[in-house]
């Protein structure tokens, strides 16, 4: 039986699906919040947050001030958010390419490349854990990362984790990030999100995922 963290969103992931899709958020009898790309029967349904597919080019921003409405063109970041904003652009085309291949979400990925080492193709963790998606010695040489810091190389072999994940814990986002986090090791073991430091990295990449999607990044 999974055993659910109080105060954390019980969270489905339908995959394999389409790469996009709106996610439907419900509410059962019990107040337990479900969140799901596939809609639902017998389950009150709070919201629908809309498929966010990328645009092909910039789209104004709408924004409604009162009863005065006004179309502007999105602002330039600049300096550091300029910078950022690069940043979190540069590896795209290898997400896609993942994307595709493992038929993981795009916002997905990148939300887990922000939390483990916030676009550094370079970073290293205290444990040893590698590149963009940060992948431990092992888990690159079960993946056939042979460069764990070649950017393309570490988002296929993280993607294919995510995939290999999604399948074992049936698209459910938060045994699957606690797996990628934690290890299945200790998921098993504790029967769920198994440490307070995973708890909050699953509500983080979550929220960026949830920002990506709504973005269309």
């Amino acid at each position: 039986m999974k055993k659910l963290i109080p105060g954390l969103l019980f969270v489905i992931l339908m995959l394999p699906a389409e790469v996009f899709g709106d996610i439907y958020r419900y509410e059962t009898a019990d107040g337990e919040i479900i969140l799901t790309s596939e809609p639902r029967k017998g389950l009150k349904l709070l919201d629908v947050i809309k498929d966010a597919k990328p645009a092909s080019k910039p789209v104004s921003a709408k924004r409604d001030a009162g009863n005065a409405r006004e179309v502007q063109k999105p602002k330039l970041a600049s300096g550091a958010k300029a910078v950022a904003s690069m940043r979190e652009t540069a590896y795209d085309a290898f997400i896609q390419e993942a994307s595709q291949m493992y038929n993981i979400p795009v916002a997905f990925i990148k939300a887990v490349i922000k939390i483990e080492s916030n676009f550094n193709p370079r970073a290293v963790s205290s444990v040893g854990a590698m590149g963009l998606m940060q992948l431990m010695p092992g888990t690159a040489d079960h993946m056939r990362v042979s460069d764990p810091f070649d950017p393309r190389e570490n988002i296929l072999g993280g993607t294919k984790y995510l995939r290999r994940l999604s399948d074992r814990y049936d698209g459910d986002i938060n045994l699957i990030l606690s797996g990628y986090h934690a290890g299945p090791g200790n998921v098993a073991k504790a029967g769920g999100i198994p440490f307070e430091k995973t708890q909050q990295y699953v509500r983080n990449v979550y929220n960026w995922y949830v920002r990506y999607r709504e973005e269309g990044k």
